[in-house]
């Protein structure tokens, strides 16, 4: 299995095992600091390090070169395994309990969130794989039919993603619980069939037996996920990581604005693959939508009925004057 840059973590193991193994050979002073990091981990993974080493009664120096004996490449890194691991751990309660010293203030409370989105989109940038999603996208356009699977606080990008993908290409299910009548279709997949399993933590146990299931069937199965720690990963053919915005344990549930931004990326890079085929479906699809009156344009009217879609000019001169609107 292959991970993009800056999520692999050193032999399978998440820090804490890591600092379990590393312990026997630690110096006196980083040993008492591994201590500290195990007793208070949800804590220390939002300290800076200047925080930690205060905290823990050790240098900062000291702080700086522990992730290196654990295999990190800095603190950033370090601090990234725990946060994973804190969002294993920890229930919606528990970290509503937690934010109760923070501000509720409605406008900081605000700023939080979209920092956390900021800092979540970026991380998907960085740590964006093209091998890999070129090898998603190739399978999603072969195969015979796509079914996308997404439960609880995840379910609504299953239907998000079925939605633009049903625009460009036949044969696109979502399926929002992994009960009994989800173990039916993957009974029935052929060897076209393929499964989408977009999953975060904490991971369903439900969802996780359904993909464990539906692998031991040999469905071919793509995922989209938050961490090397997934237990969807070593089910997957393909995987592509998302992280869920964190407030710093004041949100119960999770921000989807990264995964959402990575699906409208392969939903466009599909699009843009399809060139003149995709072009002449969305523009069946718009002009259905303009003869039924679906939308409503402002002012309570309905939408324009001469919706265009520049088609390219096989001459070379490029498209036509027309204005581009595709039903949203």
């Amino acid at each position: 299995m292959i991970l993009a840059d800056g999520l692999t973590h050193a032999n399978g193991r998440d820090v804490l095992a890591r600092m379990a193994v590393a312990l026997p050979t630690l110096s006196p002073k980083m040993a008492g600091l591994a201590a500290y990091v195990s007793d208070n981990h949800v804590q220390v993974a939002f300290m800076s390090t200047r925080e930690l080493a205060a905290a823990a009664g050790v240098s900062l120096a000291t702080v700086v070169r522990f992730p290196t004996v654990l295999g990190y490449r800095n603190f950033d890194a370090l601090r990234a395994g725990l946060q994973d691991r804190v969002n294993l751990d920890l229930t919606g309660v528990a970290r509503l309990q937690r934010a109760a010293a923070g501000s509720r203030a409605p406008a900081a409370l605000l700023r939080r969130v979209i920092d956390a989105d900021r800092e979540s989109l970026q991380a998907l940038a960085h740590t964006f794989s093209e091998p890999q999603f070129e090898r998603f996208t190739a399978a999603l356009l072969a195969a015979d039919r796509v079914t996308v699977v997404a439960t609880r606080y995840a379910a609504p990008l299953a239907t998000y993603f079925e939605y633009g993908l049903g625009k460009l290409r036949d044969d696109v299910q979502a399926a929002t619980q992994a009960d009994s009548s989800l173990y039916d279709r993957v009974c029935l997949m052929g060897e076209g069939a393929l499964l989408v399993v977009i999953a975060f933590a904490r991971y369903p146990a439900d969802l996780v037996t359904l993909v464990r299931f539906a692998s031991g069937r040999g469905i071919r199965i793509l995922a989209i996920t938050d961490s090397p720690l997934s237990p969807i990963l070593p089910l997957a053919e393909v995987t592509l990581f998302a992280k869920v915005s964190d407030v710093g344990l004041l949100d119960f549930v999770g921000s989807l604005a990264a995964p959402a931004a990575l699906i409208n990326c392969i939903v466009s890079a599909l699009a843009a693959r399809l060139g003149d085929e995709g072009l002449v479906r969305l523009q069946e699809l718009e002009n259905v939508a303009a003869e039924a009156g679906i939308y409503i344009s402002t002012g309570g009217r309905p939408g324009p009925r001469d919706a265009t879609l520049p088609f390219p000019d096989r001459r070379g001169a490029g498209p036509p004057e027309a204005e581009r609107r595709v039903a949203p």
